[in-house]
């Protein structure tokens, strides 16, 4: 993406990026927020954060590390980038129940990013932190496609209720339409339909109930025998061929040329939707 041009870029009469720091809107972590993530603070909260992964973009070393760890304080899984390349790279590879955006990424305007972010990524919500906080402001980014908005200087406890409200707005939403979504992949069990970057792809009846065996529990190793027994609902014959010859067809359809692999195998052991870093498939 090009820099943003201040004098040029800024839409709808709205001060620019470099206006907003110059006037001396708040942006340093003295700031940002009255909590200290070290402190003793006990949130109290019907949900879990446990299962809760986040990605936080903001170039100020400061406060990424600020945010990370008072996220991380709550139990959630936390991926830290200071760059918008940075995080496209990793939302291609990880599923993050929601993205923390800074809205001044160096020279970037990371609003004016929502809508390529969310072509490639429709379900991702995205909450946007910026001293660029009045009300016009607030509305734009908004309006360009994020989910909340909150402005700097911020309490740490509100940060993470709104991230927890995205999150289980996220997973409300997977469950009420049936959808299984993991990384760039859509799984549609009411219709039946799958997706990968947007695109169409064409399983079989057996092959799509494979694809959900899987893409139901990320990371397991799945054993020959536990998909013979989940996806065919029949007592094989372990010696049979039949769940490597069908892993294959569907790999070769859904590990699409130019993504991310997401069917592997380890020999021996199995198969799985997704692996771990330290891991290596065959």
């Amino acid at each position: 993406m090009p820099p943003l041009n201040p004098e040029v870029d800024s839409p709808r009469g709205l001060p620019t990026a470099k206006k907003a720091l110059t006037d001396g809107a708040p942006h340093s972590l003295e700031l940002l927020s009255n909590t200290n993530p070290e402190s003793d603070m006990k949130l109290k909260s019907p949900m879990s954060t446990t299962n809760i992964k986040v990605c936080v973009a903001e170039d100020e070393q400061r406060v990424r590390v600020f945010i990370k760890k008072g996220l991380e304080q709550q139990g959630m899984s936390v991926d830290a980038f200071e760059s918008l390349d940075e995080v496209q790279a990793a939302l291609a590879t990880q599923a993050y129940d929601v993205l923390v955006l800074d809205r001044l990424l160096k020279t970037e305007d990371s609003v004016f990013s929502i809508p390529m972010l969310r072509k490639k990524f429709p379900r991702q919500r995205i909450l946007v932190l910026s001293a660029l906080s009045d009300v016009v402001q607030r509305i734009q980014g908004l309006e360009f496609g994020a989910d909340d908005y909150l402005g700097k200087p911020f309490h740490m406890e509100e940060l993470i209720s709104r991230v927890k409200t995205l999150a289980r707005r996220h997973d409300e939403q997977s469950k009420a339409g049936n959808l299984i979504e993991i990384l760039d992949i859509q799984i549609d069990l009411t219709t039946q339909k799958v997706t990968r970057a947007t695109k169409s792809v064409d399983l079989t009846p057996k092959e799509l109930k494979l694809l959900i065996v899987l893409a139901s529990a990320p990371y397991k190793l799945f054993t020959r025998p536990e998909l013979l027994s989940r996806a065919w609902d029949m007592n094989f014959d372990p010696e049979s061929n039949v769940v490597d010859v069908s892993i294959g067809r569907l790999r070769r359809k859904i590990n699409l040329e130019g993504l991310k692999p997401v069917i592997h195998s380890r020999r021996g052991l199995g198969y799985s939707f997704l692996e771990s870093e330290n891991e290596e498939s065959v």
